[in-house]
């Protein structure tokens, strides 16, 4: 059984980042993070949520904003790896232009098919690590301490945890195409999604995604999303989050800027 969901502990440290989008000094950078962390305590979670890959073209770059290489599949290696070495600790969660390196729609923000001027860049074995890295990649990740965390911010067609346990990816759906690219929901749809998800023992009550972007370095959506950026912020507003998973966050004001925002 594939399982495309992830429930963590009640207890440790959770490291979250969303795209990345082939910045491989970003990447290092969180990974530093990482070992630190572990370093001090090895009770730690660290969970990408997606959009590793498809860096910003050659006349994007021009700009301070996206002014780094292609490093897209230098980081879906050293991910890889770090997983193969921490199964339990370090997870990945897809995200829509990841998707379309395995069946789904193929994406065009900065060429006009990003999957494919990725692959012409790689050789067959890495084009087939890459593709197995994300056919094995989680959908959602789940901890007691009331967060899910995604790569869009899902809509009412998400009703359980295990709704994509066992699905084949390259079999497209409205109900994944929601959960891999959907902005900010209104509040009561978050809500309502949140309530169908949730169980006795799993009260989850805040979404935090990726998939968009602001210059600030995150944002919050209806007391119950928050977005930390990475991609598309300047260097000194970049965000991830650090949460407790012995804590309670109920609303998305309860993660603080410089404190669970960092």
């Amino acid at each position: 059984m594939t399982r495309r969901h992830r429930i963590l502990d009640a207890d440790g440290v959770l490291l979250v980042n969303t795209d990345l989008h082939g910045n491989a000094e970003d990447f290092g950078a969180l990974e530093r993070v990482f070992h630190a962390e572990r370093a001090a305590n090895p009770d730690v979670h660290w969970v990408v949520l997606g959009d590793v890959v498809h860096a910003p073209s050659e006349d994007a770059r021009r700009t301070s904003l996206y002014d780094f290489d292609d490093g897209s599949f230098a980081i879906v290696k050293r991910l890889a790896e770090l997983k193969s070495r921490f199964p339990d600790r370090v997870h990945f969660v897809l995200g829509n232009h990841d998707y379309g390196h395995i069946g789904g729609p193929r994406t065009s923000k900065f060429h006009g098919d990003e999957v494919q001027a990725l692959e012409d860049k790689l050789t067959d074995e890495e084009r087939a690590l890459m593709r197995a890295f994300f056919e094995d990649a989680l959908l959602l990740v789940a901890a007691p301490c009331g967060v899910l965390l995604t790569h869009g911010s899902p809509d009412t067609q998400l009703t359980t945890l295990d709704q994509f346990d066992d699905v084949d990816l390259a079999t497209r759906s409205d109900a994944l195409r929601s959960l891999l690219g959907s902005y900010g929901q209104p509040r009561a749809t978050t809500a309502a999604m949140l309530a169908q998800v949730s169980r006795p023992e799993l009260d989850l009550r805040v979404v935090v995604h990726g998939h968009d972007k602001t210059e600030d370095g995150f944002f919050y959506e209806g007391d119950n999303q928050v977005c930390p950026c990475i991609f598309g912020a300047p260097r000194e507003n970049k965000r991830y989050v650090r949460l407790d998973l012995s804590a309670r966050y109920t609303r998305a004001e309860d993660l603080r800027d410089g404190f669970e925002i960092r």
